[in-house]
């Protein structure tokens, strides 16, 4: 077990919300952390994928969609 320091109008708010669910504040703070890592690991894995599709797309000739645009009849850019 870890101590932190948390602000003390957050740390109020959380307590107000674990009185509300019944639940106490360790297990709500574990899971809103355990949650918050989830979501990072799927946003870098989705990243990840992004930027291997970008790298395979320019290696078969695509161009970036923006790009695309600079060729069009009477862009003013």
């Amino acid at each position: 077990m870890k101590t932190m320091t948390v602000d003390d109008g957050l740390f109020t708010a959380l307590e107000a919300a674990a009185h509300r669910s019944g639940r106490p504040v360790q297990e709500v703070v574990n899971e809103a952390i355990g949650s918050w890592l989830a979501d990072t690991a799927r946003d870098e894995a989705d990243h990840a994928a992004i930027e291997s599709a970008r790298a395979e797309a320019i290696e078969q000739g695509g161009v970036e969609f923006e790009a695309s645009f600079d060729s069009l009849p009477g862009n003013p850019d």
